[in-house]
């Protein structure tokens, strides 16, 4: 509900008062309504649990406290793997899905330009709540949570609310995340590490808006 506010509000009514361009309005409403707001409701949802506020518990509660060459490898696999999914998936959906889109205008981004290299800065942030933001809340707090109610089922279950969360980006957009989302569900419980979510996360988020945006792929 709160993403659908600001993805098909917020950054309507940021655009037209500003000026703007929609990704820049995107960075702010994302930012500041979703991605901010999760990373703080997990941390508050932490505490409520009745845990210390001690950084070394923190970790251990999200699930952050290690990270073997085991960890790596597996998610080095996810990466590549989920790459590869999502890529089949686009291919598939442009071959049988009419007017095929999976990136909603506002976070498509376009080579960027002389001058525009200040907006790498501006997306810093968004992405750092963006993968930590999800990543403590859903694989960190509500992840453990649902493994005691669904047991080795849980990264099914998890998967498919953590892809309804993506609903206001479309229809397009859920359909080509689909491998991204069960390999990091099914390789988090698998290793019991939010690491792993982490890397997988950063890697296909990060990579397909540099790439895009230094010009290397359009």
């Amino acid at each position: 509900m709160i993403l659908y506010i600001a993805t098909h509000i917020c950054i309507p009514i940021v655009q037209k008062t500003t000026g703007l361009s929609i990704i820049i309005c995107w960075f702010i409403c994302g930012g500041l309504l979703v991605f901010v707001p999760m990373f703080v409701a997990s941390l508050v949802f932490y505490k409520r649990e009745g845990n210390e506020w001690n950084f070394k518990i923190l970790l251990k509660r999200f699930r952050l406290d290690k990270f073997s060459k085991k960890d790596l490898l597996i998610s080095i696999i996810g990466v590549v793997t989920a790459m590869l999914g999502t890529y089949i998936m686009m291919e598939i959906g442009k071959k049988y899905i009419h007017y095929f889109s999976p990136s909603p205008p506002w976070i498509t981004v376009s080579p960027l330009k002389p001058g525009e290299y200040w907006i790498l800065i501006a997306w810093l942030p968004l992405f750092f709540f963006n993968i930590f933001g999800e990543a403590f809340f859903w694989r960190g707090y509500i992840f453990p949570r649902q493994r005691v109610r669904f047991s080795d089922t849980t990264w099914l279950v998890h998967g498919l609310l953590w892809m309804m969360f993506h609903l206001p980006f479309g229809f397009d957009l859920m359909f080509t995340v689909i491998p991204v989302i069960f390999i990091t569900t099914y390789l988090v419980q698998y290793t019991r590490n939010t690491w792993v979510d982490v890397i997988i996360h950063t890697a296909i988020n990060g990579s397909g808006f540099l790439l895009v945006a230094f010009g290397i792929v359009q």
